[in-house]
């Protein structure tokens, strides 16, 4: 699959202004693109000594690495992601995230946003809006030719239902082109400078200046599940496993994960919980049905609430005063016991597995905890944690747990 599609490739690449106002939230948009400076703690400076506080060494603390949400809002209509901003459309306002455009107050209600580098095209029913983050202002308000899907690139506006397309100006509005294809139209996009149009059957038409309509210029194969642009990019996913690919010029990218669900605003796909990009790749990404990703952050959309997430992940810490150690019994040579996240494990000579339940005639007799080894009748059967830590005042001890650290202690006064 993936050679054909090389050699397909490289076969058709051959060829009402608005008034200013501040985006409704209480925090800014453009803090959704600002790096992270510090992590507000860390498992390594909590180490250094025994707390002081006896509070804290009554509890259990944990460090869990996180992605941090670093803006959220509501009633939010749509969403798009491209390499150089994110929108955000509500319905009296569109946002950027630009330093000198936070946002603009809108005199209509709209429903999708499309981005391409620093400019938007909202539309409803009846209307196409046409933004421009750079002049923090819209260019252009145009009536819809078609009802159906819309699309902005450089220069041009691309208006698509069935199999019929139009293309105009962006910039004025002027119809360049108003046809009939003949087969459906699957997406449209942007291709070494000029607009084109993906049928079903795979053609690919470029827009042809002195000819003034749209001439097929390569074909793609039959092998894609849904297929979509961004950023002069077709992405997708295959009818081959749903794996993830992205074509960008003669270059072709198919990732090895399978079941992958693909983001409409963006050019991004979530294969269970691991996000891919054109570029990267982040794990355990919070779950979402309808997402989006840019450079620097993972964005959810669901049921009109967004949340966005810094691609970083970060230490957070947790402190919980009410927590009970290990629930632990023995069968056999085994010793089964939960843990402090709830999860059950069984340990076998030292190799420590999760289960999911204690089996049914596990003996939970003569078994304790102490120094974070677990002793069965007075012999060492098991080990739960590590002693890292010990003065006068207390004992800590360390467990670390898929991507969690826990610390507990043993008070000596």
């Amino acid at each position: 699959m993936q050679k054909i599609l090389v050699i397909f490739v490289t076969c058709f690449f051959i060829t009402n202004c608005a008034d200013k106002s501040k985006i409704i939230t209480n925090i800014p948009l453009m803090q959704a693109v600002q790096p992270v400076k510090a992590e507000p703690s860390h498992p390594k400076d909590f180490e250094k000594s025994i707390p002081q506080s006896s509070m804290i060494r009554n509890s259990l603390v944990s460090f869990s690495k996180s992605y941090q949400k670093v803006y959220s809002d509501n009633s939010v209509n749509d969403v798009a992601a491209g390499k150089d901003m994110i929108v955000v459309l509500k319905d009296n306002e569109i946002g950027f995230t630009m330093p000198y455009c936070s946002g603009l107050a809108l005199k209509e209600k709209y429903y999708k946003v499309r981005v391409y580098g620093y400019e938007a095209a909202i539309y409803n029913g009846g209307y196409i809006d046409v933004y421009s983050a750079k002049e923090c202002a819209s260019i252009g308000v145009y009536k819809r030719i078609l009802n159906g899907s819309v699309e902005i690139i450089p220069n041009y506006i691309i208006e698509w239902v069935g199999q019929t397309a139009v293309l105009r100006n962006s910039y004025n509005g002027e119809i360049l082109y108003h046809g009939d294809t003949g087969i459906p139209i699957a997406a449209a996009g942007y291709i070494k400078g000029m607009p084109a149009l993906l049928q079903n059957n795979g053609y690919l038409l470029v827009y042809n200046n002195k000819l003034k309509s749209f001439v097929i210029s390569g074909q793609l194969p039959s092998g894609y599940s849904k297929i979509y642009h961004q950023e002069g990019k077709f992405y997708g996913t295959l009818k081959d496993k749903n794996k993830f690919f992205v074509i960008d010029n003669e270059t072709v990218k198919i990732s090895d994960e399978t079941d992958c669900k693909v983001s409409s605003h963006s050019i991004a796909a979530v294969c269970g919980s691991t996000l891919i990009t054109d570029k990267e790749k982040y794990h355990d990404l919070p779950k979402s049905k309808d997402f989006a990703a840019s450079s620097t952050t993972f964005i959810i959309l669901d049921n009109s609430n967004l949340q966005i997430y810094y691609l970083e992940t970060l230490w957070q810490r947790f402190l919980s005063m009410s927590y009970k150690l290990p629930k632990v019994c023995k069968l056999n040579n085994t010793i089964y016991y939960q843990s402090f996240s709830g999860l059950i494990f069984k340990q076998t000579k030292a190799k420590e597995e999760q289960v999911s339940s204690f089996p049914k005639k596990c003996n939970y007799k003569n078994i304790v905890l102490n120094y974070g080894e677990f002793y069965c009748n007075g012999k060492v059967c098991g080990k739960f944690s590590s002693p890292i830590k010990n003065n006068h005042q207390a004992v800590m001890y360390r467990r670390i747990e898929n991507n969690t650290i826990y610390y507990y202690f043993d008070n000596l006064k």
